[in-house]
């Protein structure tokens, strides 16, 4: 548990730093004693995570596979409520479940909330929600290469887990080497996209915020009108490609980088996350101009905002009921597959749907041609047997955990269909496909009309698509035997 609570303290005072901004934001325009709270929060936390780490220093050792999911999990579960402190004390009437749900949102990039819209908020803490996200984007890069990655949680690709594991050093040069590999490419990405976005019309608090939640995949605008209605095309192309971003592998990012010839292309998941994105978009785009009647311009770029938004499980919306132009079959496939993985999207990822899908293509072989021989490589990257058994056992812990809280939540009279798309939103960690146009008009309860306990079934939803939920089972059973 030692090392686990002394690597922790380093997370909760990085979360601690990041207040200063929105404090910044408070006093420079006046917003009360908002600067004071949020000053006096950093405080506190940084003086808690420093305690931590000096009554800790000198004992920290390697973390052992379930010390990892215990780290991970205490991230996801402790740090959120760091983060709605400043909530409660900001916005009216929103309690500690209210700031707990968006703060748990925001961290993971879900980007579901129960706050009043935007426009009706200050903007320090407007500016705290797309730090959250952008926050939660960069947690969940390195949640993945430091804690679940090196176990092969749910069939992650090996291959990347030994490129990153920095094995044999202490958990705090770990995390400094990890982040020196990671933060660099996640943060540039954030400094172009802003730049790009402030050169167009919008003000440059929007498209720091934009720049914040579009990197993360996480879904979050700082105005409650739809996309199109405020971002110039230009910048429509530029979230598109932010998206994709965030979608993508960072350690691919990085080959190519690099210019390693050998490996950029081994790599090929992301690839296909850009790929889907683009067809997909160009139909959407055919629907919208048969719909619509718009240019084939304007049709296209909403086709294609509306896929990525989609397949990078953001859930912008760049029109009104943008995502009613897909089955919601169709949808709830999209939000469950999610985009590649050592990325900020949600959902099951790409490499692990290929990876099932090839090897029942081999099984279906092997019943013509029992002693045949056949490679064992998705996309250029190898996989065996206990691959395929975590792969499936990954699946099949996230199809129940689907169905476990989507019946929670119809117990609560949401209509069924809703329920699952709701369910299916927090676990992929794209809340804003629930919210849509299509909410309303089918009768389902927004996320501030929930009950109590749908909204923390909500929460611990959105905790297990970033922590993996077969991680989460795997630290229970370690719980129960140590018990």
């Amino acid at each position: 548990m030692i090392p686990v609570v002394y690597v922790f303290a380093y997370f909760l005072a990085a979360l601690a730093v990041s207040f200063v901004l929105p404090a910044i934001v408070a006093i420079g325009l006046g917003e009360g004693t908002l600067g004071l709270d949020f000053l006096v929060s950093a405080a506190l936390w940084l003086f808690v995570a420093g305690a931590m780490m000096l009554s800790l220093r000198g004992r920290e050792r390697r973390l052992r596979p379930a010390q990892r999911y215990l780290l991970a999990f205490m991230l996801w579960l402790l740090l959120p409520v760091v983060g709605a402190v400043p909530l409660m004390m900001t916005v009216e009437g929103v309690g500690f479940v209210g700031a707990y749900f968006e703060a748990v949102s925001a961290l993971t990039t879900t980007g579901a909330s129960v706050l009043p819209v935007p426009e009706d908020l200050p903007r320090s803490v407007v500016l705290w929600l797309a730090m959250m996200q952008w926050f939660g984007g960069g947690l969940t890069l390195l949640v993945v290469v430091l804690a679940l990655a090196p176990s092969g949680v749910g069939g992650l690709p090996e291959t990347h887990s030994r490129m990153i594991e920095h094995g044999g050093l202490p958990e705090r040069r770990r995390l400094i080497l990890l982040v020196r590999d990671v933060f660099p490419l996640y943060l540039g990405a954030t400094a172009i996209t802003f730049l790009l976005l402030a050169s167009t019309e919008l003000e440059a608090f929007e498209a720091l915020c934009l720049a914040f939640s579009a990197v993360s995949t996480g879904g979050f605008s700082p105005r409650s009108v739809t996309i199109a209605e405020y971002v110039p095309t230009f910048g429509i192309f530029v979230l598109i490609v932010a998206m994709l971003y965030g979608a993508t592998n960072v350690l691919w990012q990085r080959d190519l980088i690099q210019l390693r010839r050998s490996r950029k292309m081994s790599h090929r998941e992301s690839l296909w996350t850009i790929g889907l994105c683009l067809g997909l978009g160009l139909l959407a785009g055919l629907a919208f101009f048969r719909a619509a009647g718009q240019g084939a311009g304007v049709a296209i770029r909403d086709g294609l905002f509306t896929a990525t938004s989609l397949i990078t499980t953001s859930g912008f919306e760049v029109r009104n009921a943008s995502f009613e132009i897909f089955p919601i079959a169709l949808v709830a496939i999209l939000l469950a597959v999610g985009a590649a993985s050592f990325s900020t999207a949600g959902g099951i990822k790409l490499f692990r749907i290929g990876s099932m899908l090839v090897q029942g293509h081999r099984e279906l072989n092997r019943l013509v041609y029992p002693h045949g021989i056949r490679p064992s490589r998705l996309g250029g990257q190898p996989y065996d047997i206990q691959v395929m058994k975590a792969i499936w056992s990954g699946f099949l812990a996230f199809i129940f955990a689907a169905v476990a809280l989507s019946l929670l939540l119809a117990a609560a009279e949401i209509p069924y269909e809703g329920a699952m798309i709701a369910a299916l939103s927090a676990l992929s960690n794209a809340g804003p496909v629930y919210a849509s146009d299509w909410a309303a008009a089918s009768g389902w309860p927004s996320y501030g009309e929930m009950d109590t306990i749908s909204r923390l079934g909500l929460c611990f939803g959105m905790i297990l698509g970033r922590l993996e939920v077969i991680a989460v089972l795997g630290l229970a059973v370690y719980a129960i035997r140590r018990g």
